[in-house]
């Protein structure tokens, strides 16, 4: 683990494979948004959102072209990712072929439409060379705050049921947390 400068030039942990942030600095950025949101009047309250994402496959992947390649899909899904960001949201990778995004002031149709974006970015063909080229896709759940959740771990848990949803739906699937609530 080696550390970055981000969220206010506070030092935050990194991945060494793929030079995002990862799982721990995750849990900090959603603490301090958490503490944020209720710190303030429900009313000046901006929406984000956490998008959970699994490479559909990618165990396959690993033991079809080996740990190397498996690592430079890896790679190669994180600068996928990266480019379909907006300026201020933060990609985590925070476990094996799952990654984490925090998307700041957002609506629901706008989670949707970026994880309509993600899906297809990542679905494009990669270029493996002499391996020819390999096509993967990606399932993602989401959580929004304050609604699905006001604590990291709630979110997360709302973020990892909604990607199981998803996952049940097939590949390259989006699915958004909604929990019945009984009145």
């Amino acid at each position: 683990m080696i550390e970055i400068k981000g969220f206010n030039d506070v030092l935050i942990s990194q991945d060494e494979l793929t030079g995002l942030a990862d799982r721990a600095a995750l849990e900090e950025h959603l603490d301090s948004l958490c503490g944020t949101y209720a710190e303030s009047d429900f009313d000046d309250r901006l929406q984000f959102a956490v998008l959970c994402i699994d490479v559909d496959g990618f165990a396959k992947f690993n033991e079809r072209h080996g740990r190397a390649e498996g690592d430079n899909l890896l790679r190669l899904v994180a600068d996928r990712l990266q480019s379909c960001m907006r300026k201020n949201d933060v990609i985590y990778r925070i476990a094996g072929d799952e990654f984490a995004i925090v998307l700041l002031q957002v609506t629901q149709n706008e989670v949707a439409g970026i994880a309509d974006r993600i899906i297809g970015t990542v679905s494009q063909p990669f270029d493996f060379g002499g391996a020819g080229t390999v096509s993967v896709s990606v399932t993602i759940g989401a959580a929004l705050a304050p609604r699905d959740g006001d604590t990291p771990e709630s979110l997360l848990w709302c973020g990892d049921a909604a990607l199981y949803i998803a996952k049940k739906a097939g590949k390259g699937v989006y699915r958004r947390y909604s929990e019945r609530r009984s009145s």
